[in-house]
């Protein structure tokens, strides 16, 4: 016996009135519909450790991701490389990075630095002897491709409902749900790391929540018992949302779809470790690396005709909130034309996690899961933040996501450098 593991979670719940970002504007909170959590596994083996950190958040830059790991690694001596920091990517959290219209708060980042590093070296500390399966069971009908082929030839996001001018879904959906398992060595399950690929945005409201992975881990501690903890990881979801455009017939938002959808993937999840053996030893391993990636350059006629929009008496509509966030990408980034991305893989026994700040397309994590021996979940928005990662095919098609701004900054390339890193690493991990 040598594995030790413990899950914890530290309320993360902003001041009520602070913003709420993944939309177009400020969205003031006005409630909790549920707490905000930062939820740590920690993993140790043999003298190898590991920490994931799954965080309520639109996403995380890199400076706060670092910063969790800085603490972390502080008080536990662990690598700030084998630890994981991974956004929820919700719709409904707390003011934790810059979208579009509405700005981090800073005093926001302190409170969410220290509780995500106390959910992680909390879990550390109180490591027990363990055992873990790993497994996976698909749940379709609950994520889809939000863009669509439209008659023009040009993609479109969110097209609208039996939209006829519409001819298919642009690309590919994920219906798989991996779960990591970990037991105490009565049998009493402490939590599970969860993959699953679709857009947080059940619960796009006024009101803190931390969208459908929220009401998983419900799920979970209904069957399980209160202390057990979800992990979650979301997929590469950067084209996936709960939406099906193909019918009109369903509603899919609000806190009924919420649980539905969340009880789905609870049993996709119990089908995935049914009848596994429990493994008392795991390798636990890590493999990282660094990779180049290029800015889209910025125009200064593009940057000219944003100062003009940005500073007139048009309404905030979509064009001028992406005109504005142009200007703050552009004296973001100032001369720099590249940047060092941390691409990293952690393994945990049979199943490996491809980590990397990106917000892939769903193509790009089907094509990992595709060339890997092993089981493979893709954790996107993990350690950092570079914003929607498109296929080049969605580069031509156009579309929400490839829109030049903070949070599409990159060239056609940057996925296919991500994902030969991760493919080379995920060698090295399942070998």
């Amino acid at each position: 016996m040598s594995l030790t593991a413990a899950f914890a979670a530290f309320d993360i719940t902003p001041a009520i009135g602070m913003d709420i970002p993944g939309g177009f504007s400020p969205r003031p909170s006005t409630g909790v519909s549920m707490p905000l959590q930062a939820r740590a596994a920690a993993l140790e083996n043999l003298g190898s450790g590991l920490i994931i950190i799954g965080v309520d958040a639109v996403s995380l830059n890199f400076d706060t991701a670092n910063a969790i790991k800085a603490k972390i690694s502080a008080a536990t001596g662990l690598a700030p490389r084998r630890i994981a920091v991974v956004a929820s990517h919700t719709h409904s959290g707390g003011p934790a990075n810059a979208v579009l219209g509405t700005d981090a708060n800073p005093a926001y980042l302190a409170e969410l630095v220290v509780g995500a590093a106390q959910a992680g070296i909390t879990a550390w500390r109180q490591r027990q002897p363990a055992t873990l399966a790993t497994g996976s069971h698909d749940c379709p009908g609950w994520a889809f491709n939000r863009r669509w082929l439209g008659k023009d030839g040009k993609h479109h996001t969110n097209p609208g409902k039996c939209n006829p001018d519409m001819l298919h879904p642009a690309g590919p959906a994920d219906p798989e749900v991996a779960v990591i398992a970990v037991r105490d060595l009565d049998g009493n399950l402490l939590g599970m790391i969860a993959n699953f690929t679709c857009h947080s945005t059940i619960l796009s409201q006024s009101e803190f929540s931390p969208d459908y992975c929220g009401y998983w881990e419900k799920q979970l501690q209904a069957r399980y018992g209160e202390s057990a903890i979800l992990v979650f990881l979301n997929g590469a979801c950067g084209d996936i949302n709960q939406i099906d455009f193909s019918v009109n017939s369903k509603r899919e938002s609000g806190p009924e779809h919420a649980e539905k959808m969340a009880a789905a993937l609870a049993d996709a999840a119990d089908n995935a470790i049914a009848g596994k053996s429990f493994d008392p030893a795991p390798v636990l391993s890590w493999a990282g690396a660094d990779v180049a990636i290029t800015y889209r350059p910025l125009s200064a006629e593009q940057l000219t005709a944003d100062r003009a929009l940005a500073a007139s008496d048009a309404p905030w509509n979509a064009a001028k909130w992406q005109a504005r966030d142009r200007l703050l990408l552009a004296e973001e980034i100032g001369d720099r034309q590249s940047i060092l991305c941390p691409v990293d893989v952690y393994g945990i026994g049979s199943t490996a996690i491809a980590a990397a700040p990106w917000q892939p397309f769903c193509a790009f994590g089907l094509e990992l899961k595709a060339i890997a021996p092993k089981r493979v979940m893709v954790a996107m928005l993990a350690n950092g933040n570079i914003g929607y990662i498109p296929t080049p095919e969605a580069f031509l098609g156009g579309g929400y996501e490839p829109t030049h701004c903070r949070g599409s900054r990159h060239t056609p390339d940057t996925g296919g450098i991500i994902s030969q890193a991760s493919q080379q690493l995920l060698k090295i991990v399942l070998k």
